[in-house]
């Protein structure tokens, strides 16, 4: 296969597995981006074509698409910023790189950017030669902390990726180091289906947070971001090393994980980040995971629902969770009655569900936590829908539930 076409085949598997957007206007709403067409020029005398990329939208004559490759490009990954061109016919008149996890889509002139529940807009007619719609978000004083790495078994084989970003405050705490290495942890030993203590991770994060001690061969708290994901690459590549050799040519195995603050009490003693994490191991398509949690800043200890609703308002809070999913569903399916927002526990997919799920009356439900809009429960793919519907977010605003959490 041309290499080319191979890149392009990735890189619509990435498209296709970041399906939902939320607006930013709306209390609480799933939108999934239009359908875009294909742009490819054939040449019936020479027989062969070109793909330009996906089209987003047309303007004064010309023609702005989305690609995810570059003709020169002689590698190939999962992990693959996009690229906004614009054609004037068929030459390029402009282009812009857009950078971090999101999602986006044209409407009208208006460029719109999901980054978790929020969107950031941009004009199509001014879009400048690179783009980071999450740094729009950010609030003053966050530090971009990143690393990336890449290895192979040899010179014919796939690479594979790492990749890291983080978006912290200057002083953060050592605990939010503590959280992220435990995370990155479980997620690449569930890269290689070995995370056999995941139902035990809150627990482990709880531990280590207490006592500080080595997780995975490191103590994350005497360590930048910066070298803890230097070690869990390292850590990728061991696990890869140990599983396949040069003569099964090397599967393609990528990871990536965003964090970035979401929302902080006015006292800064309660804060919520927005974490996103993306596993590509060959196949269709990669799989994706976004879900915020609130944390107390003073101990790292993570919210749940009594601690935002209590006892008295988590029926309530349910019951308004249940009529949004339901609200949502009937815009694509014909059903009565109420859509449920429980999961049973062979629904979950996360690797980290212990986490980011809680048990309620024997079933469960998504952790909440708190943002600019309201309080947001995230589902991962598969858990209330295909594929295809991707990352579920709901977010309930706060005039309709009582909080506990002083914000």
């Amino acid at each position: 296969m041309n290499m080319r076409y191979l890149l392009v085949a990735i890189a619509v598997a990435i498209m296709a597995t970041i399906a939902v957007v939320m607006l930013a206007d709306s209390s609480i709403e799933s939108v999934n981006a239009p359908a875009i067409a294909d742009t490819e020029d054939s040449s019936e005398e020479s027989g062969d074509s070109r793909y330009y990329g996906d089209t987003l939208c047309s303007y004064d004559g010309k023609t702005v698409v989305c690609d995810w490759t570059e003709v020169d490009d002689p590698e190939m990954t999962s992990l693959q910023t996009p690229l906004i061109i614009t054609y004037a016919g068929k030459i390029p008149v402009d282009s812009c790189r857009v950078m971090g996890c999101v999602s986006f889509f044209a409407d009208g002139l208006q460029m719109k950017f999901a980054v978790g529940i929020d969107t950031v807009v941009y004009n199509v007619k001014n879009l400048p030669d690179s783009i980071n719609p999450v740094e729009r978000l950010l609030p003053q004083g966050t530090v971009r902390h990143h690393y990336s790495r890449s290895f192979s078994l040899s010179d014919s084989s796939w690479n594979c990726d790492f990749k890291f970003t983080a978006y912290l405050p200057e002083h953060h705490p050592l605990w939010l180091r503590q959280f992220i290495a435990t995370i990155m942890r479980n997620d690449i030993q569930g890269l290689y289906l070995d995370n056999k203590g995941a139902d035990r991770i809150l627990k482990e994060y709880y531990s280590i947070k207490a006592t500080p001690r080595k997780i995975g061969g490191i103590n994350a708290s005497s360590m930048s971001p910066e070298q803890v994901a230097v070690h869990f690459s390292k850590e990728h590549e061991r696990l890869y090393r140990k599983d396949f050799t040069e003569e099964d040519f090397g599967p393609k195995y990528d990871y990536m994980m965003e964090v970035a603050p979401a929302w902080e009490s006015r006292t800064g003693q309660y804060v919520t980040y927005r974490f996103y994490t993306y596993y590509y191991t060959m196949g269709a398509h990669g799989f994706m995971e976004e879900y915020y949690l609130t944390f107390d800043n003073e101990n790292g200890r993570i919210l749940g629902y009594n601690d935002i609703f209590g006892a008295n308002d988590l029926k309530k809070a349910l019951e308004l969770l249940e009529q949004e999913i339901t609200a949502q569903k009937k815009e694509f399916m014909n059903f009565d009655g109420i859509y449920p927002a429980s999961l049973e526990k062979d629904e979950l997919e996360s690797n980290a569900s212990e986490i980011l799920k809680e048990v309620y009356d024997g079933a469960y439900y998504p952790r909440p936590a708190l943002t600019n809009q309201g309080i947001v429960f995230s589902y991962q793919p598969y858990e209330k829908g295909s594929f295809a519907e991707g990352i579920l977010h709901f977010v309930i605003p706060y005039s309709k539930l009582d909080v506990k959490v002083p914000r």
